[in-house]
């Protein structure tokens, strides 16, 4: 009954913008089931719409683009230490990326195996502390990889820790790091190949640190943390339907805790969503920050001070008391709602909605 909608024509006007305001490689970022927009779904709109290299952070949504049709590059963000993962990425053309001399040792193997030549984007940590060689590991790296004639290095990158602070000295902290780092692979005889670092906030602050790529994920979303100087629209909303009406007296409770009561005699409609279907979660600044996203009390204060609305034929519907895992109570006294009526939820965000949710592109 409940569904995500997406509006293709703003998702595909978001992706011009991106792509008007870069002259490097635009790689797509699908994790998070393409930040909730739907792997399959989202990757074939992308793919029709002129980009053609992806990144994914499970070898299984590899696997399911390469298996649906999704011919483009794909970029594995995650190294593999398994044997048997690195033989599907060989064997489904994939991009692997080698942070350890453990993942460049299982992918030459495997490569050798097969009597093939893996490709691989080399992963430098220069500051986010999680997959990558460090910076001074660097000159011994690159002998190392030297002795392995079954890999071959397209691509170097790295991830800025906190791109969209106020306080860039650490970004570019970071960006000097990285690109010493590339200098350093070029001087003892290697190609880094495509280099790349910035992610959306870094994309739309730092021009001057495109590279050869930029990575994209929430921007095409419209969902910022940093000054939206491309207008991109946000994407995404609920739908579902009144399931059940009701008329409640004035000081009758509605949910929970007894944290609402009316204060006049009021119709109700029910609608069947709630916290499992991704309504009523939140992500400071939707960051990657979860901010006690079922938290009761932040929750029962905000609706008590801001009205929750909905809108139902049109016209807006306040939710009553708490938003419940499953269900909202909705106050339609005066808008002649019926069960069975449409009910659009618009304040929710994409990564947060419940995997199934029926996306619905428009």
């Amino acid at each position: 009954m409940n569904k995500l909608v997406i509006d293709k024509d703003i998702l595909i006007k978001n992706i011009e913008a991106i792509k008007k305001h870069t002259r490097s490689k635009i790689i797509a970022v699908l994790k998070a089931n393409a930040y909730g927009l739907g792997l399959l779904e989202f990757a074939s709109v992308l793919q029709q719409n002129g980009i053609d290299f992806f990144a994914v952070t499970d070898i299984k949504d590899a696997l399911k683009l390469r298996e649906n049709g999704i011919t483009g590059q794909i970029l594995l963000l995650t190294p593999t230490n398994q044997a048997e993962e690195a033989l599907l990425i060989i064997k489904n053309k994939i991009i692997a990326t080698v942070g350890s001399r453990s993942s460049a040792l299982v992918l030459n193997n495997a490569a050798s195996s097969l009597k093939e030549t893996a490709s691989f984007h080399l992963k430098i940590d220069t500051g986010l502390g999680r997959f990558g060689f460090l910076p001074r590991e660097i000159p011994d790296v690159c002998s190392f990889l030297k002795t392995l004639n079954n890999i071959q290095i397209t691509g170097t990158y790295s991830h800025f820790s906190f791109s969209f602070s106020k306080k860039t000295k650490a970004v570019y902290k970071q960006y000097v790091t990285f690109i010493n780092a590339v200098e350093k692979i070029r001087q003892k005889g290697l190609d880094p190949g495509m280099c790349h670092i910035c992610n959306s906030s870094a994309f739309l602050l730092f021009p001057q640190m495109h590279l050869d790529a930029v990575r994209i994920g929430s921007a095409f979303l419209g969902r910022l943390l940093v000054k939206n100087i491309c207008n991109l629209e946000k994407i995404g909303y609920l739908k579902s339907r009144i399931i059940e009406l009701k008329e409640l007296p004035k000081n009758h409770n509605i949910g929970y805790a007894n944290t609402y009561r009316t204060k006049r005699p009021v119709k109700i409609g029910i609608v069947p969503v709630g916290y499992m279907d991704g309504f009523g979660l939140r992500k400071r600044r939707d960051s990657f920050r979860f901010s006690d996203i079922l938290s009761y009390i932040w929750r029962d204060l905000r609706l008590l001070k801001k009205k929750e609305l909905v809108f139902i034929n049109g016209k807006h519907a306040r939710i009553l008391g708490r938003i419940n895992i499953n269900n909202i109570v909705v106050d339609i006294t005066g808008i002649g709602a019926n069960i069975g009526d449409e009910v659009i939820l618009a304040n929710i965000n994409p990564l947060l909605v419940g995997s199934h949710v029926e996306r619905e592109y428009i």
